[in-house]
């Protein structure tokens, strides 16, 4: 399908950004880009698009799809999968805005990072090893999560000869097979949600299914499924936390399924991988991420449902030894590695005084001034 108009302001766009990330095309107000996370106006795109020129670019990409004019016309939004001249791939969302529609591209990385570039925590590629299981990476939009799904699969590919079958909206990272064989499915073209294309991807003989989004009742429990008959289910979730995942995916279950919800998470759930993508000095973004690691006590604790003194967090505190680690920690190693600023730093503390004095430690330990006060508390916090 021609793509004349977009072709050409997208173009301009990245010769303009070249490490742009989205390209941004609200319905009334000049277009931009995010680069490094911030926006950066680009008025030489066209002027400022009318809401017809913008329109004009959302209809391109429509065409005659009659499911995602149906998406639109229902929720408001829709995704669809677009490929610019030069080759590179975009995640492009259609979504209305007033009398208008506006339009997002995400750049599409043309293969998947490699693990070690991540900056997780070392414990996160031992994920690549489990054969079973439910494992989430969560965190806001935005914050590399695909990213992170894609490398964790491309690894497995590169050390087992497995079956590896993806369900995504739309396909982002195309994975190399490895070892192994990759079967990469498109909702809406290949299946129609989440729920049945996990429903049908256990008649397909996988051995790992990623599953671009858990993001109702439906695929939930389809996801549970597929890992306690044998297969190892890695999927993404919009939670901001490790504790806010399991809280999260237990609400999608009413009263009367909440006990059984409860212990099919603790027999299935291996691990969540929380993250957040902060600045780097010198340009682009680290990773910061929370890793919780299934052992017998959270089991516990997600079985019974009950208040305890002992938390997610105190358990992710305590479990140093299965390679656990908080936010706080892993932005302080940030820190510590002189990959970001300390107000980089204070300014995502999940503990701000708790985390001041873990960079003063690094900084003793550097030879550094520390801080005289790290107990204050700003206004709001």
């Amino acid at each position: 399908m021609e793509h004349a108009l977009l072709d050409a302001l997208v173009g301009q766009a990245l010769a303009a950004a070249p490490r742009a990330s989205d390209l941004l095309f609200p319905p009334a107000g000049t277009a931009g880009v995010l680069v490094d996370g911030a926006f950066t106006p680009l008025p030489a795109l066209a002027g400022s698009p009318a809401p017809i020129e913008t329109d004009a670019l959302a209809r391109e990409l429509l065409g005659q799809d009659a499911r995602l004019a149906a998406d639109l016309a229902r929720l408001g939004s829709c995704d669809v999968s677009y490929r610019h001249s030069s080759g590179w791939r975009f995640r492009a969302n259609i979504h209305r805005a007033g009398q208008g529609l506006g339009l997002v591209l995400r750049r599409l990385p043309a293969a998947p990072a490699p693990l070690a570039a991540l900056t997780l925590p070392p414990a996160a590629a031992r994920l690549t090893e489990l054969a079973e299981g439910l494992v989430l990476v969560v965190g806001a939009t935005g914050s590399g999560k695909s990213t992170t799904l894609a490398a964790l699969a491309a690894a497995i590919l590169a050390a087992r000869p497995v079956h590896v079958v993806t369900l995504e909206d739309p396909i982002e990272c195309l994975l190399p097979p490895g070892r192994g064989i990759v079967t990469q499915r498109e909702r809406g073209t290949d299946f129609p949600d989440f729920a049945e294309g996990l429903r049908a991807a256990l008649r397909q003989a996988p051995h790992v299914i990623i599953l671009g989004e858990a993001r109702d009742r439906d695929t939930l429990d389809a996801a549970l499924t597929a890992a306690e008959t044998g297969h190892l289910v890695l999927a993404t979730l919009h939670t901001a936390d490790c504790s806010g995942a399991v809280e999260r995916m237990l609400a999608c279950f009413g009263p009367a399924e909440e006990k059984l919800a409860r212990n099919r998470l603790a027999g299935s759930l291996k691990a969540v991988l929380a993250q957040r993508l902060l600045p780097r000095i010198g340009g682009g973004r680290a990773v910061s991420a929370e890793l919780l690691v299934t052992t017998l006590r959270l089991r516990e604790r997600i079985a019974s449902g009950e208040a305890t003194s002992l938390g997610v967090a105190d358990i992710i505190e305590q479990g140093a030894p299965y390679g656990m680690v908080g936010f706080d920690a892993s932005t302080a190693a940030l820190f510590a590695a002189g990959l970001i600023t300390e107000e980089t730093a204070l300014a995502r503390a999940s503990d701000r005084a708790a985390l001041a004095r873990g960079l003063d430690a690094v900084k003793a330990a550097r030879g550094q001034a520390v801080s005289t006060i790290t107990g204050l508390r700003l206004e709001g916090e």
